[in-house]
C-alpha cells in the first residue's frame, strides 16, 4: 500500500495523473490503476477527474492531511533502520545528479574504490534540494554537488572543484537566442524557470536572497533539472544557473552573463569533520593529494 499511496502524493502535489507518472517513471495507465486500487481499499474517491486534470475530492483533502505526514515519518524511520543496521565501514556520497559524470563523478568514485577497498562505497544520484538536505540531515558522508555564496554550510568543509557565475540561459528557439545580451529589463519581461528548492540553509534573508529577487514576470517551478531543462527547450522563459552541468556541451541553448551583480557556485565535495568515527579525514586527504584540491 505504501507504494499507492506515495502514488497519490505525488498526483496530489502535480494536479495531473500524467505529470505525476512522467516525474516518477512509470505509465499513466499504472499510475492510474494504482490510484485506483489505493481509493477501494481506502474507501472513496480520492480525485475528481475533469479535463482540468485531477482535482483532490473531500475525501482525497482529508487523506492528503493523514497520509502524508505519516508517508514521511515512515520513510524516514525505513533510513534509519537502514543506517543503523549499515556497517560502520559504509562511506554514504550522494551525487547532484546533473553534474558530469566522466569528467568529475565517475573520477572520483573510480579512485575511492581503488584506494580505499576496506570501505563499502553507497552511491545516490540526488536532486540539488534533496541531497543538501539529506547531508545536512546526516543522512550523507559526502555530498558533490554545486554551492554558491548564499547557502549556509557553517561547521562543514568543503573540496572545491571548480567556481562559476551563475548565467541566464535559454533555448535556441527563444527570442533571446539571436541576441548578444540581455538586460534586467528583459528578465522582468520574461518567465523565470527555476528548481524547487527549500530556501531555510540561505545564510542571507528572503529579501537578500539572489533567486528570491531575480527581476521576472513570473516563476515557473520545476521538480529537477530535467524538467526545468524540458521547459527550457520548450521556449518557456530563462533560468539561471552555471554551466557546470551534464552535456551542457551537447545542449541546444543559449547563455549569457547575468546583467546584475551574479551569483558565485562552486562543485564542491562536502563533508562534516566533526564526525571522525569513520576515518573520513583519510579520504579527504587522498582527495586533495589526487585531484589537488584545497
Amino acid at each position: 500500500m505504501l507504494q499507492r499511496i506515495r502514488y497519490f502524493l505525488k498526483a496530489a502535489e502535480a494536479g495531473s495523473f500524467s505529470l505525476a507518472a512522467q516525474e516518477l517513471y512509470v505509465s499513466p495507465q499504472a499510475l492510474t490503476k494504482q490510484i485506483g486500487v489505493l481509493e477501494s481499499e481506502l474507501g472513496g474517491a480520492l480525485f475528481i477527474r475533469s479535463r482540468r486534470g485531477a482535482e483532490l475530492s473531500p475525501f482525497g483533502r482529508y487523506a492528503l492531511e493523514k497520509l502524508r505526514p505519516a508517508a514521511h515519518d515512515f520513510e524516514a524511520a525505513i533510513r534509519a533502520v537502514r543506517g543503523y543496521a549499515a556497517d560502520r565501514s559504509r562511506v554514504r556520497i550522494g551525487i547532484f545528479s546533473a553534474l558530469p559524470r566522466e569528467e568529475l563523478a565517475l573520477p572520483l568514485v573510480s579512485y575511492l574504490l581503488a584506494s580505499f577497498p576496506e570501505y563499502q562505497i553507497a552511491l545516490e544520484m540526488l536532486e540539488l534540494g534533496e541531497g543538501l538536505r539529506r547531508f545536512l540531515e546526516g543522512e550523507l558522508d559526502f555530498l558533490l554537488t554545486n554551492s554558491h555564496e548564499q547557502d549556509n554550510l557553517s561547521g562543514y568543509e568543503r573540496l572545491c572543484f571548480g567556481s562559476y557565475d551563475a548565467k541566464v540561459v535559454v533555448s535556441l528557439v527563444h527570442p533571446w537566442a539571436i541576441r548578444e545580451r540581455v538586460s534586467l529589463d528583459d528578465l522582468r519581461g520574461e518567465s523565470f524557470i527555476k528548481m524547487k528548492m527549500d530556501g531555510d540553509h540561505y545564510t542571507v534573508p528572503h529579501e537578500a536572497s539572489f533567486y528570491a529577487n531575480i527581476p521576472c514576470k513570473r516563476v515557473v517551478e520545476a521538480n529537477n533539472f530535467e524538467t526545468m531543462m524540458v521547459l527550457l527547450g520548450q521556449g518557456a522563459g530563462f533560468a539561471v544557473f552555471p554551466l557546470a552541468f551534464t552535456n551542457m556541451d551537447k545542449a541546444r541553448i543559449k547563455s549569457f552573463d547575468y546583467p546584475g551583480t551574479p551569483l558565485r557556485f562552486s562543485t564542491v565535495l562536502l563533508y562534516d569533520p566533526r564526525r571522525g568515527e569513520k576515518g573520513l579525514d583519510r579520504i579527504v586527504g587522498g582527495l586533495k593529494e589526487q585531484f589537488e584540491l584545497k
